[in-house]
């Protein structure tokens, strides 16, 4: 075909939205950005689980949202929803597992068989790191019990591909983990998004006041610096702060309650909320 082209919009072609028959009226275009909107709004949910169980620093260096596989799942799980992939970059896998055992040495170049060890850490990040991506896309729940699914006549035919990639403060280098979601996870995904219609509301307009939804700012920790140390921060730095023994819970930088924090599945949780009286 000749003649001057008649795309004038000047947006590169990997930026464009291919539309797919089997994805029309079900809200499939809007996932890839609502992946990216929740990473970009929760960036340390990831790296803040190898730094807690494995002291790995990691900083999210960049997502991508896939419709084609970049590469196979190496570990394949099934859920009540669907079924869920999971891939991790060989020095990353490496470097969690001499972490985890105590190892001082860093991982190697070489790339020998993968061991027995090497296979169960792998199969142990799968399920904790999907579940922690679960609860940024799902508002807290989960992709219910993960059972590895082992069956090498089934194919399975992945519809999105969340790639993270990470840069290590320990070797330097950039390393990636991929996330995959199935058909059946992506149509339970979009019908969140897509939501019920809203509900014609009767009734007191007053009384529906007090169900409008408020922010609630839990405070955790918090640190006074002097001016030039503020300025001086960079980057990846580490500064040591003390949890608070009782967190602050604020409305419009209010205060409203204090409360106990405590850990459960990898999730804070608030409890034993006391109101505070404003002066």
């Amino acid at each position: 075909m000749t003649g001057p082209s008649k795309v004038h919009h000047g947006v590169p072609s990997e930026r464009l939205t291919r539309l797919q028959p089997h994805k029309l009226g079900r809200h499939h275009h809007r996932v890839p950005q609502y992946i990216r909107e929740i990473v970009h709004k929760y960036p340390r949910t990831i790296s803040d689980y190898f730094l807690r169980n494995y002291r790995i620093n990691l900083e999210l260096q960049k997502i991508e949202v896939h419709e084609q596989a970049p590469r196979p799942a190496e570990c394949v799980f099934s859920c009540p929803g669907g079924k869920v992939g999971f891939a991790i970059d060989r020095p990353l896998l490496t470097e969690a597992l001499e972490c985890y055992y105590g190892g001082t040495s860093l991982p190697s170049h070489d790339t020998p068989p993968i061991s027995t060890s090497e296979q169960r850490m792998r199969k142990r990040l799968g399920v904790d790191v999907s579940q922690l991506f679960a609860r940024s896309l799902l508002l807290g729940d989960t992709f219910g019990e993960l059972s590895p699914h082992d069956n090498d006549y089934e194919i399975v035919q992945w519809e999105y591909v969340a790639e993270f990639q990470f840069l290590s403060h320990i070797t330097g280098n950039t390393a990636a983990l991929h996330i995959y979601l199935d058909g059946e996870l992506t149509d339970e995904l979009t019908a969140r998004l897509s939501g019920p219609p809203p509900a014609r509301l009767n009734g007191d307009p007053m009384q529906h006041l007090l169900h409008l939804p408020v922010r609630l700012d839990c405070v955790i920790a918090a640190l006074q610096l002097p001016l030039n140390q503020a300025l001086d921060l960079r980057p990846g730095d580490i500064i040591p702060v003390r949890m608070l023994e009782r967190c602050d819970v604020q409305v419009n930088q209010q205060k409203l309650f204090r409360g106990s924090l405590f850990e459960e599945d990898g999730g804070l949780f608030l409890t034993s909320l006391e109101s505070v009286t404003s002066p």
